[in-house]
């Protein structure tokens, strides 16, 4: 089911009211400035209103910062006349080689009677780690009203129904990775290939963990490292497994991005509760746990260096 919300701003605390649970998070005015920090890296405001900003392009095509923007006629959004704004990201900096951007459009629909903007959509087409990728979005304002008078206290904490559970915000806390020496918690999953696969069964093996997804391009990096040390050291007694927390085998297409990759270690899904135990926060992460069971190595995100540290590991354990 969907997640809905509801934001209720008072002048000192920003409100988010969740009616699936029926709970609410208050934050501060005070706690704003280093949340925005936190998340900034995640949202952009409306290009066109950036710096410098237009609301509209005063003719056919200009060029507002490293975006061209340009008008696409009039056109009805759900019967509103909306003016069609088009603007496409000007992309020159391609220095990260495994990520390239092919392009960035954005498309706004703009009233024509009050100029607010009441759609657009995001498009984007990249080539991440030699896989082609598109990314789209799409917002829609469906119902609003302008200058009004509004009573002020329907924004008030007590204009929440009571039987919404009220806690106060606290900024986020990644959780810490297992220690060193302690036994590995047990997990049995299902594989890519439709049979179960337990990390007791890999007893008397040294099992190396690594916690991935398939849009993480840290993780794709590390990929080739960990199929390398797989093909050196599989037949020495090292089992390299992937644990995939978030993707589904066919709705995300993982035998052909994997095949791609030419990975040919276990890969295992379902498992939001495993990484969870193991205080997965970041990724890529890896784990290597002894023979015996226990973690003798864990790690968060992914190096050049990686494969060289890991083999080294590896060869002194094995």
């Amino acid at each position: 089911g969907k997640l809905f919300a509801h934001i209720i701003y008072n002048g000192d605390e920003w409100i988010r009211a969740f009616t699936s649970d029926s709970s609410a998070t208050v934050m501060n005015k005070t706690q704003w400035s280093d949340e925005i920090r936190s998340i900034k890296h995640n949202h952009f405001f409306y290009n066109l209103l950036g710096d410098p900003g237009y609301a509209m392009p005063t003719k056919d095509e200009i060029e507002v910062g490293k975006y061209i923007v340009k008008q696409n006629g009039v056109e009805f959004i759900d019967g509103v006349k909306c003016y069609h704004i088009q603007s496409d990201e000007v992309i020159t900096d391609q220095t990260e080689k495994d990520i390239v951007s092919l392009r960035a459009e954005y498309h706004y629909w703009i009233n024509q009677n009050d100029l607010i903007p009441i759609q657009y959509t995001t498009a984007y087409d990249l080539v991440m780690n030699n896989d082609t990728m598109y990314q789209f979005s799409k917002g829609v304002l469906r119902k609003y009203e302008l200058n009004i008078e509004i009573d002020s206290s329907v924004y008030a904490l007590n204009a929440i129904p009571s039987f919404f559970k009220l806690k106060e915000y606290k900024p986020y806390k990644p959780p810490e990775l297992l220690s060193e020496n302690i036994d590995a918690p047990h997990w049995k999953l299902l594989t890519l290939a439709d049979d179960s696969l337990s990390l007791s069964d890999l007893k008397g093996k040294l099992v190396l963990i690594d916690f991935f997804y398939k849009s993480c391009m840290p993780c794709m990096r590390a990929l080739p490292a960990l199929q390398s040390l797989h093909e050196k050291y599989e037949d020495k007694g090292l089992v390299v497994v992937g644990i995939n927390p978030f993707d589904k085998k066919d709705e995300d297409d993982l035998v052909s991005f994997l095949g791609k990759r030419n990975v040919t270690y276990p890969i295992l899904l379902g498992a939001k509760d495993i990484a969870k135990k193991y205080g997965v926060s970041g990724y890529p992460t890896i784990y290597i746990i002894d023979k015996e069971g226990k973690i003798i190595y864990r790690k968060a995100g992914y190096s050049e260096e990686m494969e060289t540290n890991l083999e080294e590991f590896i060869l002194k354990n094995l």
